[in-house]
């Protein structure tokens, strides 16, 4: 297989989920994007008022009886686009459930409005997914929670499990993202990455894009970063690493987030480094999280 995992910090952009063929959509929110050449909304409440710094919606929210209006995706950035979509520019739209207008009536206004590249239905998605392993009929969790219905409902064209463009994440106990079958699927923030790392010779395939097979092989050359002379990709995420500039440089929120986030602080404050707790056994609870990564991504 080769997916790609991210560790802990669900970022959004890439992640894919299988739906019903008849889902439903919300009654009282919609979703829309700004064009790619319109600077993100600042938004201000003003009492029962929500305002943002063009007049343009602004008239259409007050017709419309706009109740509210959030990022769609809180954390996106500027490197989170496909093509003209940038998700730092999608918003969704709370409507007043007692409104003069319907929905559809509410989205096709704004999504006449000059600003805007697109307005939607917000879907309510049920994520639903099984795989084709032959070895299925002994992994009793599938049947248990009856995700092995929805092996039918794969339908996105030209991808198929086992795509590198498919992006799966793990919330869970950390993942030891050195274990030599998940070392080379896990996901890279290429956003978090000082721009300097591109000019030591880190990017081998010289494709813009540091892999993270790549920083292992580096970190395997960098012999002074740690007392006894070896040097593997956990070091990469620890102080004195080229990695580590301690500046947040895709402005998501996490400095240097660079495969993920612990989020848990269970070692003390959050960090950057979402590796499971030392010295436990593998069917010891930590050992979960690097289960289920294997379970998803492992090479």
């Amino acid at each position: 297989m080769k997916h790609k995992i991210i560790n802990l910090l669900i970022l959004g952009l890439g992640i894919v989920q299988v739906f019903a063929n008849t889902p439903q959509t919300s009654k009282n929110t919609f979703l829309f994007c700004l064009k790619s050449t319109v600077q993100p909304l600042e938004i201000i409440r003003n009492g029962n008022e929500v305002i943002v710094n063009i007049d343009e919606l602004n008239s259409a929210f007050r017709s419309l009886q706009v109740t509210n209006i959030e990022p769609w995706i809180k954390h996106a950035t500027e490197m989170d686009r496909d093509g003209e979509i940038f998700l730092n520019r999608i918003y969704r739209v709370y409507l007043n459930e007692n409104r003069n207008f319907s929905t559809q009536q509410s989205i096709d206004k704004i999504r006449n409005i000059s600003v805007t590249l697109y307005a939607e239905n917000e879907y309510l998605r049920k994520p639903l997914y099984t795989p084709n392993d032959p070895s299925l009929n002994s992994q009793c969790s599938i049947p248990a929670v009856k995700a092995d219905i929805a092996w039918d409902y794969w339908n996105i064209p030209d991808e198929m499990p086992g795509d590198v463009n498919v992006l799966l994440a793990s919330v869970d106990t950390g993942v030891d993202y050195t274990h030599p079958d998940l070392l080379e699927n896990i996901w890279v923030n290429q956003g978090e990455i000082p721009e300097f790392i591109f000019e030591i010779g880190v990017d081998t395939n010289d494709d813009g894009i540091i892999s993270s097979l790549e920083i292992s092989n580096f970190m395997s050359t960098q012999s002074d970063l740690n007392e006894d002379g070896e040097s593997n990709f956990r070091d990469a995420l620890t102080s004195g690493s080229p990695f580590m500039d301690g500046v947040d440089n895709d402005g998501n929120g996490y400095v240097d987030d660079i495969i993920g986030w612990d989020a848990s602080g269970q070692y003390g404050t959050e960090d950057s480094d979402p590796f499971p707790k030392e010295g436990i056994p593998n069917n010891s609870t930590w050992a979960h999280g690097t289960h289920v990564a294997g379970i998803m991504a492992a090479t």
